[in-house]
């Protein structure tokens, strides 16, 4: 049989693996219109298309701002999606692993329309692209973080 304080290393253990499997995610990223340019919340702005590798987050969003080569921009929240099972595995063996390590990712696929105000993204290559268009406060949002990096 397994003594307390082993069986509570291997708990540890297996916390600390969980919350480094779900530190961050790749996600692929393009844009309708070639030339528009994206810039993340901590990344620099760079033209799509583009892999950023992007943190699990806890709380907070990713704000983002995209700029078609005409000057036209679009102000947003990354869509995230919740890691259930990094979810359930933090709550189970440790719970405040689930706020240091983050459950809810960004997604593996965004496509920015700047023309028609929308960010498509998907979770798997070939499924068909789902919608968002941001809401004004979340735009306000965004465009107030931006504004105050000049």
């Amino acid at each position: 049989m397994l003594s307390i304080s082993t069986m509570a290393r291997m708990l540890a253990v297996i916390a600390a693996l969980t919350v480094m499997s779900g530190c961050s995610t790749l996600t692929q990223m393009e844009a309708t219109t070639p030339g528009t340019t994206l810039e993340i919340h901590g990344s620099a702005r760079i033209e799509l298309p583009r892999s950023e590798d992007l943190k699990s987050k806890a709380t907070g969003q990713y704000e983002f701002m995209a700029t078609a080569p005409d000057g036209k921009k679009l102000y947003g929240l990354l869509p995230l999606n919740v890691n259930g099972g990094t979810m359930a595995m933090s709550i189970l063996f440790f719970a405040p692993a689930m706020f240091i390590g983050g459950f809810r990712d960004v997604l593996p696929f965004y496509q920015v329309d700047v023309d028609n105000q929308v960010l498509n993204y998907k979770r798997k290559a070939g499924d068909p692209w789902s919608q968002y268009r941001p809401r004004d406060v979340e735009s306000a949002r965004a465009k107030a973080h931006f504004d105050g990096l000049k």
